[in-house]
């Protein structure tokens, strides 16, 4: 099992795409008061080694202000990287990188590569609206490039600009009986995960500072890693920020935990902390 690996895809697809209204029916919002340039949140990913836990490694999130082929863009950034110390177990080194449209929070470019504990990936979507398709490139280790062909959905994201575009939305109209659904494109397939608010509590971050926040369960595709179950956690902070502090996912060989380690160049106050 790659635990690792496990967390990233519940992160960086699920963990916090959170509390997003029913867009099956309705525009996709495009108003940002969220984040700004410079923003930068780290987080530290932990697995439970037979009763033992383990601090594995830290995902990173970072946001610049670039051109992309000449037009404005928000050049949104991921990293996944094992400690030192891990690295004898399973080394992971993975990349995210996305151009999005600033006013409308469209998927220009994506690309993804990954190296973890000796498999490699590269992954690049271009987003070509002109025609209303999605061209997905994917290089996996020794087997020849593939190259797939599918259609724009709309309001479906690429894996790191959903983490930004659901941040932005307004989570006030949420109920605990609604259950909501994101459309995720992840290399050449889409994928629907559904969440369900479960209501507000205080957590306490590793800094020793304590946030209010609103607390989600997130339901994931069966298969290698999940259970197909409400597999996945996310404490989120009750502010204008919109951070996860906390996240824990139930996998079929344990639990991956990643508290939030430090953030800075936010773009508003961290309203949330309890004095």
């Amino acid at each position: 099992m790659k635990p690792f690996k496990a967390f990233l895809i519940a992160f960086f697809s699920v963990a916090v795409i959170i509390s997003l209204p029913d867009l099956s029916h309705a525009q996709c919002p495009t108003s940002n008061t969220v984040f700004g340039e410079g923003e930068q949140i780290r987080y530290t990913v932990s697995y439970n080694w037979g009763p033992v836990w383990v601090d594995a490694g830290l995902v990173t999130f970072s946001v610049t202000n670039e051109l992309f082929r000449g037009k404005p863009s928000w050049h949104l950034k991921g990293t996944g990287k094992s400690f030192a110390s891990y690295d004898v177990l399973f080394k992971v080194r993975d990349y995210f990188d996305s151009w999005i449209d600033p006013e409308s929070f469209k998927s220009l470019d994506f690309r993804r590569n990954v190296f973890e504990g000796g498999y490699t990936l590269l992954n690049t979507l271009n987003f070509d609206y002109n025609s209303q398709k999605v061209i997905s490139n994917t290089k996996c280790k020794n087997n020849p490039q593939r190259t797939d062909t599918l259609p724009i959905r709309p309001c479906a994201f690429d894996m790191l600009s959903a983490v930004y575009f659901t941040r932005t939305l307004d989570f006030s109209d949420l109920r605990p009986e609604n259950k909501k659904q994101v459309t995720v494109l992840i290399d050449d397939a889409y994928y629907d995960i559904y969440i369900r608010p479960l209501g507000k509590e205080i957590v306490e971050s590793t800094d020793g500072k304590r946030y209010r926040c609103i607390k989600f369960a997130a339901k994931m595709v069966q298969g290698t890693i999940f259970k197909g179950e409400e597999d996945v956690l996310v404490w989120v902070t009750d502010d204008a920020n919109k951070i996860p502090i906390y996240i824990e996912a139930k996998i079929i060989v344990g639990t991956i935990k990643a508290y939030l380690k430090d953030a800075k160049g936010l773009r508003n106050p961290t309203a949330s902390v309890v004095r």
